[in-house]
């Protein structure tokens, strides 16, 4: 016994030193990390040139990782004691919203790149409590704002003259609008001609911060590849596969990075109202840019009054959001450019009723082909043909040239056909108007037990037990849906394991902003689907894409009819549009039965051209 306790008293004496002596290391960080200028660092995202950077100056690094840990571990220690000891159901609500405040406050403390995960996060009611939604969308527009002087100074700096010959309505006392991650915004207007203009200013000293938190986050996403490549393949045997965890983060620090530059901010915004608007049939705007009161750092566009979509009441979001599905499928199938941070904050509705996109320093380009085999994929998804997908997924480089498509093909096909009888438990559901209907909950426990029998392997047993049933249950209709799915995406992260499946680097940043316009259109109807409401945009953009003799190839003449029919609820006005989406539905239900009699069709063949006839 006296043996053990000299054991804990050295082992706590070693750890009182360690601490000592880190802490007497990283003493004096602070100043060696403002005496970094910013022309070290490069204004566009060069990993090797960041990290070249940050290795000269390692006591940086570390107390920067020491800074996060020291302020992260206790809060999540806090929500590990929650899960093991929850709080009882009376003062669960309130618990939740004590935990939000406290997230909020850390993400906040932790500076912009944190802020932009809390954002995120901000807009999935199915994945945080609803407390902490709530909470987590002040992070779009309520982030603590910094001195005014300060942003005066620099905006003289950035447009070399003073203040007060270029704005009216700007001085010393002037309170921002609002503060956000990386800036703060003014309300003011113009000296020359008088516009009342929205003037952002970044915040100072973030070339520094982002920099260096994108560089350990890269350090993480390393030791990820390393763990997979040594652990998973090496000794669990999972799927040799393409790394792309660098390549994730990379995609997204390099779009990050651009919006540090807010003359690419002035550009895009310019490309938007040029090449988007016009095809939206007046129901989006787009605010114009002032050029001459716009640098680097300081950018001044038209001012809008309006609410944001995501507090807007709820028929206003359900409108808005088919209109926003509308407008984002534009811009990745027709544009080939498109807006990836549409969090709440950059989403208004105006006074005119139009659905106002804002804040374009985040984009993302795709390559004319990629949106041509997008358009080709989402037609087969549609359809539901397999090995078609399969050849879609090779081209949009989801998977290698030489995957074995012999042995993805049925456990694939098995996930379709699961899908297929959710989805009816969910059309029946619907229907009934109830979330607890029988013939749902069998329809959905036939499809758990398809997806399990028929992949060989594949993870079995039901989800969403334990305090994790409990927390389901308090989100009602919604998270019913989600858990009716939860035996599918097993099986299908089951595939992604066994199978060298990658995500893109462009892919990150749609699935970013589809996640983000899922979210704003649950919180105004907790029945949206997404492949619902893009449905009749992709069908007619297939059809104009690849012709009707080639889209009746791909998808039967049964389906071809159906694909008319929702093209038909697409053009509807307004005041017939439920109509004629009933229609639309019912002709797909006709359509099925016939349509599944019909032979696969063949795929298609890429050519350097683009397509050719089906083999």
């Amino acid at each position: 016994m006296s043996r053990l306790l000299r054991l804990s008293a050295r082992v706590g004496a070693g750890g009182v030193a360690g601490t000592s002596a880190l802490a007497l290391y990283i003493r004096g960080s602070e100043g060696e990390y403002r005496s970094i200028p910013e022309s070290a660092l490069p204004h566009t995202y060069e990993p090797d040139q960041i990290a070249a950077v940050w290795r000269e100056h390692p006591r940086c690094a570390l107390a920067r990782l020491t800074t996060i840990g020291r302020r992260a571990v206790p809060f999540c220690a806090r929500l590990l004691a929650d899960l093991a000891v929850p709080p009882p159901d009376e003062a669960l609500q309130a618990h939740h919203a004590a935990r939000a405040v406290e997230l909020r406050s850390l993400l906040v403390e932790l500076g912009p790149t944190f802020i932009k995960f809390g954002q995120l996060l901000s807009i999935r009611p199915d994945v945080v409590p609803p407390a902490a939604v709530y909470e987590l969308q002040k992070l779009c527009d309520s982030v603590p704002s910094y001195p005014t002087p300060d942003a005066l100074r620099l905006i003289e700096a950035e447009l070399g003259a003073p203040v007060a010959s270029t704005f009216v309505g700007l001085d010393a006392t002037t309170e921002p609008i609002a503060a956000a991650s990386l800036g703060q915004v003014y309300r003011c207007r113009l000296r020359e001609g008088g516009a009342e203009v929205a003037l952002k200013v970044q915040r100072p000293d973030m070339i520094r911060a982002v920099s260096l938190d994108l560089y350990l986050l890269r350090r993480l996403m390393q030791a990820s590849e390393w763990f997979k490549e040594t652990v998973l393949i090496g000794v669990l045997g999972a799927a040799e596969r393409t790394n792309f965890d660098v390549a994730l983060l990379d995609s997204f620090a390099r779009a990050s990075y651009l919006e540090l530059d807010y003359r690419q901010e002035a550009r895009n915004l310019q490309r938007f109202a040029d090449e988007l608007v016009p095809l939206c049939r007046g129901q989006v705007h787009v605010p114009a840019c002032h050029w001459a009161a716009t640098s680097r750092k300081v950018i001044a566009t038209e001012w809008i009054d309006g609410v944001q979509l995501a507090k807007s009441p709820p028929d206003v979001i359900q409108r808005l959001t088919a209109v926003g599905v509308d407008c984002f499928l534009q811009q990745l199938l027709v544009v080939g450019f498109f807006h990836s941070d549409p969090h709440p904050g950059n989403l208004l509705v105006d006074e005119q009723g139009r659905l106002v996109l804002i804040d374009f320093g985040l984009c993302a380009e795709i390559a004319a082909f990629d949106s041509r085999q997008l358009t080709s994929a989402i037609v087969h998804l549609m359809r539901a043909d397999v090995e078609a997908l399969i050849e879609d997924g090779v081209t949009l480089r989801f998977l290698p040239p030489d995957v074995d498509r012999a042995a993805l093909v049925p456990p694939l096909r098995a996930i379709f056909e699961a899908g297929k009888v959710a989805a009816a438990a969910e059309v029946a559901r619907r229907r009934d108007g109830s979330t607890n209907s029988a013939a749902a909950a069998a329809a959905t426990a036939t499809a758990a037990a398809a997806a399990t029998d028929a992949v060989d392997g594949g993870a079995a047993g039901g989800g969403g037990d334990g305090a994790g049933g409990d927390r389901l249950g308090s989100f009602g209709a919604m998270a019913k849906k989600r858990a009716q799915f939860s035996a599918i995406s097993r099986d299908l992260n089951q595939i992604f394991f066994d199978f060298p499946f990658r995500v893109p680097e462009y892919f990150a940043l749609i699935t970013r902003a589809l996640i983000v316009l899922e979210g704003i259109a649950l919180t105004g109807d907790k029945d949206f689907d997404l492949f619902d409401a893009a449905y009749p945009l992709a069908a007619k953009h297939a059809a104009h894409l690849f012709g009707t003799k080639q889209l009746a190839s791909m998808l039967g003449e049964a389906t071809q009819a159906a694909a008319a029919a929702a093209v038909a609820a697409k053009s509807s006005s307004s005041s017939n549009s439920s109509t004629a989406k009933a229609t639309a539905t019912a002709t797909v239900g006709r359509a099925s039965a016939a349509d599944a009699r019909r032979p696969t069709p063949a795929p298609l063949r890429a050519s350097r051209s683009g397509f050719a006839a089906p083999a």
